[in-house]
């Protein structure tokens, strides 16, 4: 018998109209069912499939998988829970699905994939906690009911019965759902002393979803703020790069600030409340810090480039008749980036472009057409493969500064992008090696290793970048110019040798003779 379709919702109260608009809301599906979508699949045949292995079971469709079908919201997964124990749960879906993963076995779920669509089905369990590791000691369980009511949000403590078809609701999911609203199951502070991450979840929820937070739990996380300190900085790490992924990382970031969690990972965010250089002085450093992160795509890089540029405004902040300075703070905020990104683990590769982004993030607003031509290369050459980032980022950021200042912004950028065309790709320029190597500039200045060696390539490459040099003999040449004197002043004895004397014919000469046969190193 072919189980109920279970993505069909019963008749549904008409949605509250929103006060405002969120900017890529869904629209929910109309009539009486919300259907789930899943990219090139049909997730009701994987569902049936499951019903047919577990038959003899009890098997529910929850959480996630039915508030993102009430909105009509593209959903990645299916999640499932049912009273077999996980080695069960393994056995009835190995022989047929496509893979099977076990990384949370010891906590009851067990996941698989079949034909592109994945599902996660975990054990019927209760938790206890001891109020000081946030780590449960789990307890597989039988009932429904009390594994919903250890949920941590009311849109996620729904279920339906996928052999019947049963709706269970008992903690008003369907209604918060339609209402809009992020609510804890239970009492609030219960649930936040179970888990205290789940108050930066309860941000991540409203950011990604819209949902406003009911002022109970808000009042209960501002409350216990300072728990999320025995969060380990991973988790911290992962839900906040949801908020600041969301379609609405800037209303994240404020109830992250308003309710005082930023303080316990971002503490630098508090600091912000400073006046911002301007002809019209409408926001403070945190407010237009929030708008040019709103203003980016949710790109991990940018995004945290956007939150973090003028990091270091507080401690350059300073005032004199002309006016409100933030001197040297690009340089100083890369560095702060550096260390807060890396307090919250993340990546180095991340750590290294986003500190890249900060500290040349006033170049391309200062842009003029009376830039030279080496000007454009040197700035290419910095940034390189980053350079279209640093635009985007550019532009947010004036954006967000003097929105009436950003059409002009835009003519000067679309003639640096021109320039840039003329000049070349930024990335091979970026990759670019001095035209010498180090052994043929000892041979061709007659020196040893050392410190000047590499000072003649850094002039080297000062000197390809601004198109100067572009030839292995235009380089011998150059070095020779700028570096010869200082070698005979390092070694007069040699000037006699040059001169025709006892020592032979006249090395410098022969050396750059010798210098421009060799081959080019690998």
């Amino acid at each position: 018998m072919r189980a109920p379709f279970l993505f069909e919702w019963p008749r549904r109260l008409p949605l509250r109209r929103r006060t405002r608009p969120l900017r890529d809301e869904v629209t929910p599906v109309p009539g009486s069912a919300a259907i789930l979508h899943l990219p090139e699949m049909k997730p009701e045949e994987l569902v049936q499939r499951l019903a047919e292995a577990f038959s003899d079971r009890q098997l529910f469709l929850v959480g996630g998988s039915l508030r993102d079908a009430l909105l009509g919201r593209k959903s990645s997964d299916l999640d499932l829970a049912t009273d077999a124990r996980p080695d069960e749960v393994r056995s009835r879906v190995e022989p047929w699905a496509d893979s099977v993963w076990l990384a949370g076995e010891k906590f009851g779920t067990v996941g698989l994939s079949k034909d592109d669509v994945k599902a996660e089905i975990t054990t019927f369990r209760s938790e206890t906690y001891d109020g000081v590791s946030r780590k449960p000691a789990v307890a597989f369980g039988t009932d429904i009911h009390a594994d919903l009511s250890r949920r941590d949000f009311t849109v996620n403590a729904t279920a339906r019965n996928v052999h019947t078809g049963e709706m269970l609701d008992p903690f008003h999911g369907r209604r918060d759902v339609e209402e809009r609203v992020v609510r804890f199951v239970g009492h609030p502070e219960d649930r936040i002393r179970e888990d205290p991450l789940r108050m930066l979840r309860a941000v991540r929820f409203c950011a990604q979803l819209g949902f406003e937070l009911d002022p109970e739990g808000a009042a209960a996380i501002a409350t216990h703020a300072e728990d999320l300190r025995r969060i380990s900085w991973e988790r911290i790490r992962d839900e906040f790069d949801g908020v600041l992924l969301s379609s609405n990382p800037k209303q994240g970031l404020r109830l992250a600030l308003d309710l005082d969690l930023a303080r316990h990972f971002i503490p630098e965010l508090t600091s912000l409340h400073l006046p911002e250089p301007g002809r019209h002085h409408l926001k403070d450093v945190l407010e237009h810090t929030l708008d040019t992160l709103a203003n980016v795509p949710p790109e991990q890089v940018l995004r945290y480039a956007a939150l973090l540029h003028d990091i270091a405004k507080p401690e350059t902040f300073t005032t004199d008749e002309s006016g409100v300075h933030f001197h040297r703070h690009e340089k100083v905020g890369a560095e702060r980036a550096r260390q807060i990104l890396t307090r919250l683990r993340q990546p180095s590769e991340l750590i290294a472009q986003v500190e890249m982004l900060i500290v040349h993030h006033l170049r391309i607003p200062y842009y003029t057409s009376q830039w030279s031509d080496s000007a454009i290369r040197r700035l290419m050459f910095d940034l390189g493969d980053h350079l279209e980032a640093a635009i985007v980022l550019a532009e947010a950021d004036v954006q967000a500064s003097e929105p009436s200042d950003y059409p002009e912004f835009q003519h000067r950028l679309s003639e640096l992008r021109t320039r840039v065309k003329q000049v070349g790709e930024a990335a091979e320029l970026a990759r670019m090696k001095p035209l010498l190597n180090g052994d043929e500039v000892m041979a061709l200045l007659e020196i040893g290793p050392g410190p000047r060696v590499g000072e003649v390539l850094d002039f080297l490459l000062d000197q390809q970048i601004e198109g100067t040099i572009a030839t292995r003999e235009q380089a011998g040449a150059a070095v020779e110019r700028r570096f010869g004197q200082r070698r005979e002043d390092a070694n007069p004895s040699s000037r006699q040798s040059k001169s025709g004397g006892p020592s032979g014919p006249p090395l410098r000469s022969c050396s750059l003779v010798l210098l421009m046969q060799w081959p080019r190193r690998p």
